[in-house]
């Protein structure tokens, strides 16, 4: 006859459980128990202990210790909590809370039975755990759906036909169809908006891109005209008092630009839906300062006309409507914008600078033959030289001068690369918030 041992659970050992035979294995909290075998080599056992554990009302204890309900066995804890495993990742939810769908596989226990583990007391389903997320979710909230934005459609009504959800699933995307249309009906654009979008979105429509292409040629037109009009030769001709082919052509290309411009910016003022802000925009205030120069002068008279040359000089403005069109910029001015404690904190210690260091080099270098003759005019030499651009129309003499001048210099360089740092992350984070959008 063979001896064998039985591991078997008996609580916390006693002082007399410690004494065993040394060729039976010891386990912690665990004894041994002899177990007989005849001949026939069958185990001769005595039944297995069993653990009581309080039954869900209407359910009746199997011999396995699991409850039973009806025919099928099912995972049903004491407080009415269905334990799932889907590949790995684990999930409670409240058996009632499945109960509301019974038509779905985890709403039937017929259905779901078949993925009952009885050694491990769980429901093991080898599924998307990104998408189960989204599928209790549909318990959970009485019906809705959710597709997270990282997971194909396809791949999403996959698990939806796996879990017998496709016809809830159609039922709730015919529903926020309908909800949209009514959305989109209730929120239909106005006349006015779309001629919003169409000046100010140019990738809303393929006649808005091609009014934004105009618009860059009209302005690049103007630029022209205004740099070529300074040439002597044109210049002449175009300021003569005599009528000329020169004056007729430039005329009517300079009045096609201002037309366009002046079309555009009435056009983006009545359309636009909130005019206070348009108001306070400065890029709008360019837009106006660029066109009103040329009906001055067009309904002044000649004499009159002369006195208000000045005023084409503000036509050079009309390069800044190019920043409209232009992303680079636009993340520039947005990142000045983002940095005007930083560029005032440098303009502080600059101007600080350019008055100690003009006043000094003054005292310094001041005399009947000196280019240093007034404070005013030393702060000019502490400008250039602290701009590091360094003219040479004023240079110190003396060896106390230029020992305060390169003083100057140093001075600058660190005054001007504190700063840096700072407004170069600033134009980083606006230049990746800008590419996102």
């Amino acid at each position: 006859m063979v001896k064998f041992t039985k591991i078997i659970n008996r609580g916390p050992l006693q002082d007399e459980d410690m004494e065993l035979d040394s060729r039976s294995p010891v386990l912690p909290k665990q004894v041994t128990e002899p177990i007989v075998a005849n001949n026939e080599n069958h185990l001769q056992e005595k039944p297995p202990i069993k653990l009581t554990v309080p039954a869900v009302p209407g359910t009746i204890e199997t011999e396995n210790g699991l409850f039973k309900s009806g025919s099928n066995v099912s995972l049903v804890t004491p407080h009415n909590i269905v334990r799932l495993n889907v590949s790995g990742g684990y999930f409670e939810v409240s058996k009632d809370t499945l109960d509301r769908y019974p038509n779905t596989l985890l709403g039937s226990e017929t259905y779901r039975q078949k993925y009952f583990l009885e050694d491990r007391a769980e429901y093991f389903l080898e599924r998307n755990r990104l998408i189960f997320s989204s599928i209790l979710y549909f318990y959970q909230s009485q019906g809705k759906f959710y597709r997270p934005t990282c997971v194909a459609e396809e791949q999403f009504l996959e698990e939806v036909r796996f879990f017998k959800l496709e016809n809830h699933y159609k039922r709730f995307v015919d529903n926020v169809d309908d909800d949209e249309k009514k959305v989109t009906e209730t929120t239909k654009k106005s006349a006015l908006q779309r001629v919003w979008d169409f000046f100010e979105e140019p990738d809303s429509s393929k006649a808005a891109r091609v009014w934004a292409v105009l618009d860059v040629v009209a302005i690049t037109i103007a630029v022209a005209m205004f740099i070529v009009e300074t040439i002597p030769a044109i210049k002449a001709d175009i300021e003569s008092k005599t009528t000329n082919k020169l004056q007729v052509t430039f005329f009517i290309i300079e009045t096609s630009c201002i037309i366009f411009f002046t079309i555009e910016l009435i056009a983006r003022f009545i359309s636009c839906p909130e005019k206070v802000l348009f108001l306070r925009t400065a890029m709008n205030w360019i837009d106006f300062v660029t066109i009103i120069p040329y009906y001055i002068q067009l309904s002044a008279e000649n004499e009159s006309a002369q006195a208000l040359v000045v005023l084409r000089v503000l036509r050079v403005i009309r390069v800044l409507k190019l920043a409209r069109h232009s992303k680079g910029i636009i993340i520039v001015t947005k990142t000045l914008a983002a940095s005007v404690n930083e560029l005032a904190l440098l303009l502080f210690f600059w101007f600080i600078g350019v008055i100690i260091f003009g006043s000094i080099m003054y005292y310094l270098e001041y005399d009947e033959e000196s280019e240093f003759t007034s404070i005013l005019q030393s702060s000019w030499w502490a400008v250039v030289t602290m701009s590091t651009v360094g003219y040479g129309d004023m240079v110190p003499k003396t060896p106390i001068g230029k020992l305060i001048a390169s003083v100057c210099m140093m001075f600058s360089m660190i005054v001007i690369a504190l700063p840096v740092t700072v407004i170069v992350s600033k134009f980083t984070r606006v230049y990746a918030k800008y590419k996102d959008k």
